[in-house]
């Protein structure tokens, strides 16, 4: 059964609908629209906040790591309003010591999103608490670790995702490393040492991720920083298996590159990213935020 239905739409907008469709038709494009509305729907955002941020002790003894102000208002609201922006309306908080803060400031509804919590009584890392979850996995979802500030555009890692993964079971996202020496201010001719892991790709066989480097062992002059969003299937709860106490980065990355099932999601050169789980870079957040670097 076909349904028919009239709207009107204000000259800025039909322009705008005009000059984005492409070469299609406009009914065409404005179905795939409202499909991938609809499909973002679907799925469900973990974001991984039971981190204790040791390095930002002693902010860190009193409020979560994820909950560290910039800006005058907690990180994770940033990353909780870029979630909204992306279409998803369902968000899963992994959450541990002082989770309490968290599920007070938020509740169960927050900005348009349904908000569900699971904790964890012992330390399970990062792997371990999306195992954690796994009762309320159900399909294709995102993870995004919660000590974040970026502009990233979730909906297109999750479009690249669907349309590209072919055998792959998980998208890791990543922005380059040379990119990220010009955010910090930072040369690139010698490098730089960094505390992110390092992924590298075949750029010839499905954007597929061929090494990565946890901890790498000299300065980065190449390759592409881990920005800690990933985008998995279901099946990756087979690598889940006795995880506790094991990361997504040290212990589940290496077996899904081993396994050829992992692809990789480069950033745009103009977006914003930066770990704020330091001293150094939760000043950089402030700085960004207040110079109009990164609109919020």
């Amino acid at each position: 059964m076909v349904h028919k239905f009239t709207v009107e739409f204000p000259e800025r907008i039909w322009k705008a609908i005009k000059d984005k469709k492409g070469q299609g038709s406009i009914k065409d494009f404005l179905i795939k629209l409202i499909e991938k509305e609809f499909e973002l729907r679907k799925i469900k955002a973990f974001i991984l906040a039971g981190g204790e941020g040791a390095r930002l002790k002693p902010l860190t003894e009193a409020i979560p790591k994820a909950m560290i102000p910039v800006g005058y208002k907690p990180l994770l609201e940033y990353n909780l309003e870029l979630i909204s922006n992306s279409g998803i309306t369902d968000v899963v908080l992994l959450i541990g010591k002082l989770g309490d803060r968290i599920m007070k400031h938020f509740g169960q509804n927050w900005n348009g999103l349904d908000i569900s919590y699971v904790s964890e009584s012992t330390k399970l890392d990062t792997a371990g608490a999306i195992h954690n979850a796994k009762n309320l996995v159900s399909g294709t979802f995102l993870v995004m670790n919660s000590d974040i500030l970026t502009d990233i555009n979730l909906s297109h890692i999750i479009d690249f995702h669907k349309n590209q993964r072919k055998e792959n079971i998980a998208t890791m996202c990543g922005v380059g490393v040379n990119d990220y020496y010009q955010l910090m201010g930072k040369a690139s001719d010698k490098g730089i040492f960094v505390d992110y892991g390092v992924f590298y790709m075949d750029d010839q066989v499905n954007n597929r991720i061929t090494k990565f480097e946890e901890s790498p062992t000299k300065a980065q002059q190449s390759g592409y920083i881990n920005t800690g969003i990933y985008v998995f299937e279901p099946d990756i709860m087979d690598y889940l298996v006795d995880s506790e106490g094991k990361s997504i980065s040290s212990d589940i990355i290496p077996a899904l590159i081993k396994d050829r099932k992992l692809q990789g999601y480069i950033c745009p050169k103009n977006v914003f990213w930066i770990d704020v789980a330091h001293p150094d870079r939760w000043s950089k957040a402030w700085d960004v935020l207040f110079s109009g670097a990164m609109e919020v």
